[in-house]
This record gives structure tokens, sequence and C-alpha cells, in this order.
């Protein structure tokens, strides 16, 4: 990311109105909406201006608003060689990592030196009578240009306690050992004073940690470490609330609780326990602060008004996330609708966000026994016999991916919540209190993809992110069975009047050809929308890719990843909560 540009932090001025105003005349745009947005611009306070310099000279102005994390606009010579150009947004998302363009649709040239940088079309509007687009930074050009990138500021060390605990040990050993652990951050008295209202907050995604009758680790949080972990604050804690919002089946996160018997830790003291589902729970609206994708979350009632919250995620692999920790066991924080514009907005700068709005005092994951392989609910049991604890969200997780045996800057949560400011990755910059990490760390067997396509089927991987990859894999693995028309032959190797091209990933290597059937996935292909189907999402939704791929074959009952239901309604809230704003997937040509 060394590109030899020094951006200096200015504010408004005239002489900068001037030069935009001479910069659209220069190209026969009306000026007037550069009045109208100067205005809009000197209106809001937190407004600023940075002045791209190289070899000192001036080479850009941009005009940047830190509320939405959105460039207002950019005067930058288009002149100048695209590698000029390409160091300036260097250096602008070094700085402010993932941001968003706000561009005047007119603008051909900065239109086109935006989308080659990385930048896609997400939405288009009418502002003061002028056609407005929003684009927004692929996650996969901002992941790559920004792994192994050290931030400027001052890195905290943060510590992070480890503590050998056996999965096969009765519970009293289960809550000695966790007691070991807690007495390495100073005790539980260190997070939780007399009276205090504390909220748990496990991982309880679904059903499939118990099957019949018989529990398998490493699914859900162990409801052993939940009881030993309530045991320990019952002497302290004023009141207990379990609370949980699982993602799969929405609405069955009471029958959760009851299928894993947290009843009967509620019996341990009826009058201070209580297990709250947090997709049903009254939500309040939270600005998030720098507003990257989303400028606002719905946070429960439950986690807003708790005095401490405890996070006890469990340790596995994520097939679409890599792994599933302490920042992704948040994602079960938040309402059902929250959850599915996850995915439709930024699935990993949600994670993210609600981590800014959500911040447990105390993170404790249970690597008892983890899971590997197809995780989180498909995988298989890995023993362990760890206790992890912290406080910080970034270094917890850095420590517990290494033990797994992978590099946090390949997981897109760890990578950005440390580009973001949230902790460190480094171990120089983490105090690891218990074994060291050699001694503990075991590889976890990591999900095999399979995205070879079929017979007229091709997949084009453009350095898609894990979360394209992975769902994308979960789609096509569902066309691997026999076609019902020639039952010889795979439903994948139908063939097709035309070839079938699938798209994901920022780069296209090969032209598009227009007489074929060409699917492009997600906000990375967003700007070849009108070349054919456009899948949504960042990463399209299961379900979003289920339709849009089985629409090829209409005679074949669709495959289901959730209840299709529930999926189904929040689809349709999801598209009154857009309302005002024109998807560009849904439309014509932009004569770009």
């Amino acid at each position: 990311m060394s590109s030899g540009i020094t951006l200096i932090e200015e504010k408004l001025s005239g002489e900068l109105q001037q030069r935009l105003k001479a910069y659209y005349q220069d190209r026969q745009m009306n000026t007037s909406y550069i009045d109208y947005q100067w205005q809009q611009w000197s209106d809001q306070p937190g407004m600023m201006v940075y002045r791209a310099i190289q070899n000192g000279q001036d080479r850009a102005w941009i005009i940047y608003n830190p509320e939405n994390s959105t460039i207002q606009d950019i005067l930058i010579s288009l002149d100048d060689d695209k590698t000029t150009s390409e160091s300036i947004l260097d250096a602008l998302i070094a700085r402010e990592n993932l941001v968003a363009v706000q561009l005047w649709a007119e603008d051909d040239g900065k239109y086109r030196m935006l989308v080659d940088y990385g930048f896609r079309p997400t939405r288009a509007y009418l502002e003061a009578g002028c056609k407005i687009m929003k684009l927004e930074l692929s996650t996969s050009v901002l992941l790559r240009k920004l792994k192994g990138y050290k931030p400027e500021w001052e890195i905290k060390t943060e510590v992070v306690a480890v503590e050998k605990v056996s999965a096969d040990g009765q519970q009293e050993e289960i809550k000695a050992g966790l007691e070991r652990l807690l007495q390495k951050l100073g005790g539980i008295e260190n997070f939780v004073r007399p009276g205090q209202r504390v909220v748990i907050k496990p991982n309880v995604v679904s059903e499939h940690g118990i099957k019949d009758g018989i529990y398998k680790g490493g699914i859900v949080t162990d409801p052993r470490l939940i009881k030993t972990l309530v045991e320990i604050l019952l002497p302290l804690a004023g009141e207990i609330i379990i609370a949980e919002g699982s993602s799969i089946n929405r609405s069955e996160t009471s029958k959760m609780f009851e299928h894993y018997g947290y009843q009967e830790i509620v019996e341990l003291d009826p009058g201070k326990i209580s297990l709250v589902d947090l997709n049903q729970d009254e939500a309040r609206v939270k600005t998030v602060p720098g507003g990257k994708r989303m400028v606002s979350r719905k946070i429960p009632v439950t986690l807003e008004t708790a005095d401490v919250i405890i996070s006890v995620p469990v340790m596995k692999i994520h097939f679409a996330a890599v792994v599933s920790l302490s920042i992704k066991n948040l994602q079960g924080a938040v309402p059902p609708l929250e959850k599915y514009m996850s995915h439709f907005f930024g699935l990993w700068q949600s994670l993210i966000n609600i981590n800014h709005l959500v911040k447990p005092d105390l993170i404790i994951i249970d690597g008892l026994c983890g899971q590997e392989g197809f995780g989180p609910i498909s995988g298989t049991p890995r023993q362990m016999d760890l206790l992890i604890a912290g406080t910080n969200p970034a270094a917890v997780d850095a420590v517990a991916t290494r033990i797994m045996g992978l590099e946090p800057e390949d997981v897109p949560t760890c990578l950005m919540a440390y580009l973001q400011g949230f902790g460190p990755l480094e171990m120089n910059d983490i105090e690891l209190i218990g074994p060291p990490l050699q001694e503990i760390s075991r590889p976890f067997q990591q999900p095999q993809l399979d995205l070879s396509g079929g017979g007229d089927i091709t997949l084009h991987n453009g350095y898609a992110c894990p979360g394209c990859r992975a769902y994308l894999h979960f789609v096509m693995s569902k066309l691997r069975k026999p076609d019902p028309i020639e039952p010889g032959r795979l439903l994948i190797d139908r063939p097709f009047p035309n070839p079938v091209q699938i798209y994901f990933g920022p780069e296209t290597e090969e032209p598009i050809d227009p007489r074929a059937t060409n699917i492009f996935m997600g906000v990375c292909q967003q700007h070849h929308a009108h070349k054919g189907m456009h899948i949504p999402g960042c990463p399209p939704h299961s379900e979003a890719l289920i339709d849009g791929i089985y629409s090829l074959f209409p005679d074949v009952e669709k495959a289901k990843y959730a209840d299709k239901s529930e999926e189904a309604k929040l689809g349709e809230m999801l598209l009154e909560v857009d309302k005002g704003t024109v998807l560009l997937s849904t439309l014509a040509p932009l004569k770009k």
C-alpha cells in the first residue's frame, strides 16, 4: 500500500468550490447541482476534505462524510495515469477502510475510474432533479488490498487467557476449570458487581447439536458451560438472563432453549434466571459509528439494558465466514430482518457494525469441543479441551483462530475488525496467559468447496471472498443429483440451448458473451447487472441464490436452506425497507 500519497485533512473552501464548478463546466455538466450539494455539505459540521499530495504536488481533493463513510465528491485529474488515481484511493481506504461514493450519474469518466478500482453501483435515486448513483467498494477488493497492512494508529495490548479443561470432565471439573480461567483475568468480580443485571449470549444456532437424544459437540455452546457460568454468577448478580436469537429456524429460539435443557438452568434460581428470545424482543434503533454499509441497526432492549454482557460462542469452522467465534456470535444478537439485511448490505461489515453497538464485557470461547469441516452445523466434532477468554473480540478471535491452525488475516471479520480499530491480531500485541500456542494448536479441517460447474454451466471466480464461494458451492451441490428428465445424468449436467456463465468476485478476466445466459453474483458483479440475471447481496443469501439458479430448472423443486416461509416474509419486509431507492440490478444499462 506504499503509494507516496499523503492525505491532508482540510475544510471546505471557496477555492475548492470553484475547482469543482470548473471541473463540471469543462464537461458541459450543469453546475447548479454542485451549488445545491455545496450548501448541503456546508450545513453538515462533520464534513471534511482530504487533499492528496504526491511529490509536493496536489493530486486530488476528496470531500468525505465520516458519519456514513461516503465520498461525496472527488476531484482528481482523469488525465493522470491509472496508477496515480489508484494510489490516491489506496491511501484513502488505508485511512478510512470500507467506503462508499456518491456520484452524479452523468460523470462517465469518474464512474469508469471508480469501477476499475473496485467500486460497484448499488443504488440510483433523484436528488435536486439530478440522477445520483451510490457505489460501494467491493469488500473482496478491500480485503486483498489491505491484507498485511499495518495501521498507523497505536495498538493497545490486550490480554487473552487460555485454560485446559477436559470436555470429558464432570460438571464440577468444568466449573473448576472455568474458575481458573476467570482468575487469570482477575476473577468474575472484575466484571460483575453485586446486584447487576447480567446477560449471557451463547451460540444456540439450531437443533442439530442433539440428534436422537445424543449431544454432538461443536455446533452450539455446551450447555454444561452455560450452567457452570450461571452457578458462578448466582452469588453476585442480581439478575441473570440467557439470551439468544437463533439464526437457522429463526422463530424457534424458545424451542432451542427447551431442546438443550436450558429450563434446567433456570430452575437453579427461577427468581433470578430467565430466558429471552432476542428474535422476539423489543428493539431500539441505534446509529452505527461511521455508518459503513448501514447507518443504523436495531438492537434488542435486553442487550441495551444489560449492566454486563458475557458472550459465550463455540470454537468452530464456518463454511462461509471461515470461523465462527466471538465477532460472528453477535449475528444472533439482532432481530431476524436485521440478520437477513446483513447479507443484502454486506455480511462482514454488518458483523463489525453489530460489534460497535453490542460490546460484551467478557468473552468466553467454548473450546471444550469445537467443530471442523462444514460448520456451522454440518461439520465434525473436534475435541480441544480448552476455554479461552478475554475482553477484546479481535484479540480473542485472533488467538482462537491461530489455535485452529488458521491465520486471522484470512478471516474477513478478524481482518476488518483489526483495520477498523477494534483490537490487535498480531501476537506481539496480545498478552497470552496460559499454555503457549504451539502446545495447544491443532489445525482444523477446512471445508472442501466444489466450484467446478457442470456440462453447460461454467463458474468464473474473480477473486471472490469466502462468502460468495461458500454459498455458491452450497447451491451448486444441490444440483449434483440425478436429473428427473434423464436420471442417468446429474442435474448440473443438463444441456442448455445457450451456455450458462456464472460470475462471482470483483474481477472478470474474460469477455462476457452476450449470447450466453449470464448470471452475476452479488455487489462485486453489480456493474454487469444489465447484461443478464443479477443476484443481489454481499454475499447473496442462499435463498436468493437458490431462487436465481433454480430458475434455470423450472421443472425441479427448489432446494431449501431454512424455513421458506420465514425467508419469503423477510424478503418482503426488506422490499418495504428499500422503498425510495432503486437497485441498479433492476435498471436498464446506464450508458457505461
